[in-house]
């Protein structure tokens, strides 16, 4: 069994001025507003990493799978997820999404994870036709939900920004597990990157453990596993966080981001990247 750590963030604020006793009140009321918002975030950001831990857990008990970005590893992801009418929403099946890689692990694991979510409402918060939108299929870059996430470049963070799904930084301080990072090991961003997509289990200090698909060596088989990476070797990051698993529902509305689409062709500069994620200056 895959074991994954699992923080709830303690937050809280205190008054330190000396107050008139309206003001107290005032400030009691506000107190146990922001205490109450704060218990909320934590409790979602808790569900959703549990859901996400259970949906990592289960694609591991197939082992590693081999890492590949052929076409036989697409046509695998998109075979994993059938369409199950009874039930009107996708099942995944594990077993079947190898080989892999890395955007593609991360996907599955968020779109496993997204399942298993809304499966915990009463009311279901994804719809029938957003499930099909968010499918991965065979298609371009730039092109709905799965072909955001799968574009050179920060094609994750901007698809979690488009839906209004979560929010994107690159504080590491701020940084959790659940968070969807997308590593680059140079400063070039686009046609000629290289990068990681992956979700971080663990920050270590000067190293981060982190869960995707990835290529094999120094005795670790390739695929689905954890891996831990020098921080020095990490010359840029976005992190993503998703806080609202129910914008989903918005992926019908995605349509083609044209911008993300040219990535194969051109590089872009990293302020240009940043605010097509949505992080502020």
């Amino acid at each position: 069994m895959v074991r994954v750590l699992v923080a709830v963030l303690l937050m809280g604020a205190a008054v330190g001025w000396c107050a008139t006793p309206r003001q107290l009140e005032r400030a009691r009321g506000l107190k146990t507003r922001q205490s109450a918002a704060a218990t909320a975030k934590q409790q979602a950001y808790a569900e959703w990493w549990h859901a996400l831990q259970a949906a990592i857990v289960e694609i591991h008990k197939g082992g590693a799978g081999g890492y590949s970005t052929q076409d036989a590893a697409h046509d695998a992801l998109s075979a994993a997820f059938v369409w199950n009418e009874r039930l009107r929403l996708p099942v995944f099946n594990a077993r079947g999404a190898r080989p892999s890689f890395c955007s593609g692990a991360v996907y599955a694991a968020v779109l496993s994870g997204l399942i298993r979510w809304d499966a915990r409402h009463r009311q279901r918060c994804i719809s029938e036709e957003a499930w099909q939108a968010l499918l991965p299929t065979r298609v371009a870059d730039g092109v709905g939900a799965w072909g955001c996430a799968n574009a050179n470049g920060p094609g994750f963070a901007v698809l979690v920004h488009r839906l209004g799904a979560g929010v994107s930084f690159t504080d590491w301080r701020r940084a959790r597990p659940a968070d969807v990072m997308k590593i680059w090991w140079t400063d070039k961003i686009g046609r000629s990157e290289r990068g990681h997509l992956v979700i971080l289990v663990r920050d270590e200090g000067e190293s981060v453990r982190v869960w995707s698909s990835n290529v094999g060596g120094d005795g670790e088989p390739g695929g689905f596993g954890f891996k831990t990476v020098a921080k020095k070797d990490i010359k840029r990051v976005v992190f993503t966080r998703i806080t609202n698993p129910a914008a989903f529902n918005n992926a019908p509305r995605i349509g083609e981001d044209a911008w993300l689409g040219e990535l194969l062709q051109r590089d872009v500069s990293w302020e240009e990247c940043a605010r097509r994620c949505g992080i502020a200056r």
